[in-house]
């Protein structure tokens, strides 16, 4: 076994259906009294819940979020948060949610406290972004790390199948770069394996079984793994690209994570031979291509396969956009597995355009 270091990320998991009734016990135990509620208009109900747990404690419920953080959305949710003097954020819902928690607490230094909604797995990492003038810029800082996480599988019965789908991709991208990202080692390897297993068992059975609390609960078990093997390495080629799609063409987050993972992963398989042999067994295609097995999951799972099916601000991504795309993510692709041009990246979005399996 190589030699290697490994930095565990000071977390607290609370896993259980029914979980959401802890939340308030759970801000008892890190001593807040000013509490931020951050959620998302489909999370309005849950919300009430968390809100009548804190009671005198919430000091600003703050209702408006936004894909890929916008600054100045950020700007405002930080104004709020220091005017309402918090000393802790609740977060409730999807990514969305979980990022502009990690705006306010980067600047104002405060815990939070994660309740997940959604498969994204951003509640267990270091990793925060911001957009503004079309452009997506993350960084690291051990604050925006969420203290607690209370997962319950409850919270995602109501997710409809078209954010459940690419939200899972989403997570199974974390898991899949961690294999190979820098940082990566034994022990975030053993992660992403039992990542990927859980998501690739749960996920179609979640699919056509959508009120399958079980199979909801292996599915954010599987997340939960993917988001600590990204939080505990880096991102690459694939959250590259994808950051620059959702930055620069207000692409859906994870439907971009979706259609792309095949292809980048296609791209790098050659010089991986042991990694794409652990990849296939855990996606329980012993002996297949990953690449194609991905793509495979994703067309039984009813998950976006093309590029060319994805809107953003625009409207429809066109073909033409996606030389401007590569040569963006050209500039901030410093380290991967296999030498990369922009011209490479090109074509990885253009088969990701057409949909075509690997």
């Amino acid at each position: 076994m190589k030699a290697f270091t490994f930095d565990q990320l000071p977390a607290r998991i609370v896993f259980a259906p029914g979980a959401l009734s802890q939340v308030g016990a759970e801000a008892e135990r890190l001593g807040a009294e000013r509490l931020m509620l951050v959620h998302d208009n489909a999370t309005t109900a849950h919300a009430a819940a968390i809100a009548d747990q804190l009671g005198a404690r919430l000091a600003l419920r703050w209702g408006e979020v936004a894909q890929h953080v916008p600054v100045e959305l950020a700007e405002r949710a930080r104004e709020a948060a220091t005017a309402a003097a918090i000393d802790a954020v609740v977060t409730l819902g999807g990514g969305s949610s979980t990022g502009l928690a990690k705006a306010i607490a980067l600047t104002h230094r405060v815990p939070i406290i994660a309740v997940p909604t959604t498969y994204a797995g951003s509640e267990q990492t270091t990793i925060y972004g911001l957009t503004g003038g079309q452009h997506k810029q993350t960084g690291k800082d051990p604050v925006v790390l969420p203290r607690v996480v209370v997962y319950d599988p409850e919270l995602t019965l109501g997710l409809p199948g078209f954010v459940t789908g690419p939200s899972a991709f989403n997570a199974l991208a974390h898991s899949v770069e961690a294999l190979w990202a820098p940082g990566c080692n034994p022990i975030t390897s053993a992660l992403a394996l039992e990542g990927v297993r859980a998501i690739a068992a749960s996920l179609p059975t979640v699919m056509s079984e959508p009120a399958n609390v079980d199979a909801r609960g292996d599915l954010l078990y599987g997340a939960a793994l993917s988001g600590m093997a990204l939080g505990a390495t880096s991102a690459g080629l694939h959250h590259k690209l994808c950051h620059v799609l959702g930055g620069r063409f207000d692409l859906v987050h994870a439907d971009a994570h979706s259609v792309v993972l095949p292809h980048a992963l296609a791209f790098n398989a050659p010089v991986l031979p042991a990694e794409m042999a652990r990849l296939a067994d855990a996606l329980g295609a012993h002996g297949e291509d990953p690449a194609g097995a991905l793509w495979d999951l994703a067309e039984r799972s009813q998950v976006p396969t093309r590029l060319a099916g994805l809107s953003g601000r625009d409207g429809p991504l066109q073909r033409e956009l996606l030389g401007e795309a590569a040569a963006i993510a050209a500039q901030e692709i410093t380290v991967n597995p296999r030498p990369v041009t922009e011209a490479d990246l090109l074509g990885i979005l253009e088969r990701a355009f057409d949909g075509t399996r690997p």
